[in-house]
């Protein structure tokens, strides 16, 4: 399936602005962050191809979500640990836990909103769209969309044992 990343979503997230609010890191926790972000990133662009196909093939609904789900199944783990690290660094970034809280939820609407402008550019362009619905459902059952497989070195790094 070919891959959906709009030059506005080539940005690192939001783990950039996470490490400019706080502070410098080393260069490893930089690669750290710019690895978690490619894994985090990959789970967000599902997500709005996911939508977006929903959205423009609402007769297809019911498969993509199931495609969808059997992809999440595979992945719950991951996705847990993604979002746990996400807040990781969120929490490391707050001097307390009222500020915590605050940076969570602006960090999680900005993801959300981000995705969001991802799915209206998918559907802006349906033609495109249709040819990504229509491998969508292969590609998410497929093991070739595995995280690990997609982006083996990033995933070493950021599950090595130590």
């Amino acid at each position: 399936m070919p891959r959906f990343v709009p030059n506005r979503c080539r940005r690192t997230l939001l783990f950039a602005l996470l490490c400019a609010y706080s502070g410098t890191f080393a260069a490893e926790e930089s690669t750290y962050n710019a690895d978690l972000a490619t894994l985090y990133n990959e789970y967000q662009r599902l997500l709005a191809v996911r939508d977006a196909c929903m959205v423009a093939q609402p007769a297809r609904r019911n498969e993509v979500a199931s495609a969808y789900q059997d992809w999440l199944d595979r992945h719950q783990r991951i996705v847990d640990d993604l979002d746990n690290r996400f807040a990781a660094m969120v929490k490391r970034a707050s001097r307390n836990q009222a500020e915590f809280t605050r940076n969570y939820g602006k960090y999680q609407a900005e993801v959300y909103q981000m995705r969001e402008e991802n799915k209206k550019a998918l559907l802006a362009d349906r033609d495109k769209l249709a040819h990504q619905c229509s491998e969508f459902v292969t590609y998410v059952r497929h093991p070739k969309s595995d995280i690990p497989a997609l982006f083996p070195t990033q995933f070493k790094n950021i599950y090595r044992t130590r």
